[in-house]
């Protein structure tokens, strides 16, 4: 007998995710510390999933991207050190709180612009008015590309997701692929010719300038990687104050709460809830030898949900302090964007809860998540207030 055939087997979209990830997470950390199924071992255990994201030696991020939806390798996310080591120099300063509080203002007006519009109505499906165009604003903001081309970008990338889920793949149609493909070299040819305001341009004629394929990577990960994340979050968090109303009061009376609100959205839901790893050489997890070129899932949302500590547990913790958690990973590898990502979902939730006054559910419907999926996200989210502040 294999020692496979010994754990205890899970079956990932069995898991009761779709109305309660706190029921889900849970089922999966019941089943042990060390799970299988569908060709992937699940670590369940906070120990030994942060040792695995702390140790890109033995659990690699390198991935051979499917050239169907990238020809260009996926900067930083499919290198490891010491490739990942120099893309994470080179960028860091582009993503640090320092520059990303100099587009403030830009990233506030465009956010104020979209809710202004829907504040003037007295419902709104949140997620395809606000938490969709938003983060395709700023991505095309951040790399100094035109806000008109929004609409595309997002069908572009929507499409490309769906071509990366499908299981028959000879009936996939690969345009969407090319076309943003075609679009962001030429963006990238372009900006090298003839520089602009933004990262892509700075990228392209710094000291050590990226690549075009280098820079074409990169705006494809925050095309592929980026939006969808934000979006999910967005939902989760105008979820979270539909459904409490003394949370929202409580935020407008006290906004400095915000933040601690963020991360604890981000904690909670995590829009990116599982990464991927793969070993590189044979070892031994909680009594379990994984061989070399195993595939490992990470669980993030179990285990900021483990409770063991006070602040690990399925509700919002909100006492005014910024706890720990892995809602953006850990390690070598931990989102590059996290800063830009906070200072988005601030921003939205502050501008809505000065703009639109006590907000609901709209009559009936029932959140669920769809699942299974690579991002906690809702698909719709209806919500409805009376036109008129109180």
């Amino acid at each position: 007998m294999s020692e496979i055939d010994t754990l205890p087997l899970v079956r990932y979209e069995d898991l009761p995710m779709a109305r309660d990830r706190g029921a889900g997470w849970a089922k999966l950390r019941e089943l042990g510390p060390v799970l299988y199924g569908d060709g992937w071992y699940y670590f369940t255990r906070r120990e030994d999933v942060l040792a695995a994201l702390r140790d890109p030696q033995v659990f690699s991020s390198r991935t051979s991207y499917d050239e169907m939806i990238s020809p260009v390798p996926l900067v930083p996310l499919g290198f490891d050190p010491p490739e990942h080591t120099r893309y994470r120099r080179i960028l860091h300063q582009y993503f640090s709180p320092q520059t990303m509080g100099a587009l403030l203002p830009t990233l506030q007006r465009q956010a104020i612009e979209i809710i202004d519009d829907i504040s003037d109505r007295s419902e709104s499906e949140a997620i395809a008015d606000l938490a969709v165009p938003y983060p395709s604003q700023v991505f095309l903001t951040l790399f100094g590309l035109p806000l008109e081309d929004r609409d595309r970008l997002v069908a572009w990338k929507d499409a490309i997701i769906a071509v990366s889920l499908a299981t028959d793949l000879d009936s996939v149609d690969l345009t969407p692929a090319a076309e943003l493909f075609g679009y962001l070299t030429e963006a990238v040819a372009e900006q090298r010719r003839s520089p602009r305001g933004g990262v892509l341009s700075d990228l392209l004629h710094r000291d050590e300038p990226l690549t075009d394929a280098e820079a074409t990577g990169l705006s494809l990960v925050f095309v592929l990687a980026g939006l969808d994340t934000v979006t999910a979050t967005i939902g989760m968090a105008l979820l979270e104050l539909a459904r409490n109303a003394e949370l929202q009061a409580r935020l407008r009376e006290n906004p400095a709460l915000i933040a601690s609100f963020v991360e604890e959205i981000v904690r909670l839901e995590p829009a990116a809830p599982i990464l991927g790893r793969v070993t590189t050489r044979p070892v031994t997890v909680a009594g379990v030898d994984l061989p070399a070129g195993s595939q490992v899932r990470l669980p993030l949302g179990a285990i900021n949900r483990d409770g063991s500590d006070a602040q690990s547990t399925d509700h919002l913790v909100l006492d005014g302090k910024l706890h720990q958690h892995w809602g953006f990973g850990g390690g070598p590898h931990r989102c590059l964007g996290a800063h830009l990502a906070r200072m988005e979902l601030k921003i939205v939730v502050s501008e809505w809860l000065s703009r639109v006054p006590n907000f609901a559910l709209a009559d009936a419907h029932v959140p669920e998540i769809t699942w299974p999926s690579a991002t906690c996200a809702l698909p719709s989210l209806p919500l409805r207030w009376e036109n008129e502040m109180p």
